[in-house]
Formats: C-alpha cells, sequence, structure tokens
C-alpha cells in the first residue's frame, strides 16, 4: 500500500483547507515550500493513514533539520 500525503492550509482563522494530495514526502516538502514563499499562511503535511501532521511550513522555515526528517507529531486540534 503506497502512502498519500495530504498538503492543508491553515489561514490566519485557523480553517483549513485541503489544496492536494501527492504521493511522497519529497514532493509534498518541495510544494510546502513553495506554497509557503507565496503566501503568509501556514501549510501542513497531513498522512491519513495514521491521522498524522508529519510537517508544517513553519517547522520547515525555522529548522533546517526539519527538511531532512519530518517531526511525528499527533494531529492538533484545527482550532489551535
Amino acid at each position: 500500500m503506497r502512502t498519500l500525503f495530504d498538503i492543508l492550509k491553515k489561514d490566519r482563522k485557523g480553517t483549513f483547507q485541503w489544496l492536494e494530495t501527492v504521493s511522497d514526502i519529497e514532493t509534498a516538502k518541495a510544494h510546502v515550500l513553495q506554497l509557503s514563499s507565496e503566501s503568509p499562511d501556514e501549510f501542513i503535511v497531513f498522512r491519513a493513514v495514521d491521522l498524522q501532521v508529519v510537517a508544517t511550513s513553519h517547522d520547515m522555515q525555522t529548522d533546517t533539520e526539519a527538511l531532512r526528517e519530518f517531526p511525528q507529531q499527533r494531529l492538533q486540534s484545527f482550532a489551535d
């Protein structure tokens, strides 16, 4: 089974909008970096198979280690 990654945008109100699904983490990283360079909104990479947020644009911009290894985080409330 192939793991899919959803890319979501979190706007200033805390609302999430699905943008796309990609088939690998490297593509997800590239798309999130591109999107975050064009928008002040936060973007997340979500792995639905185990309900994990595997990266955020904030983490990728502030922690260069996150570009190599995404932290394994529990999905936080969309209200955060």
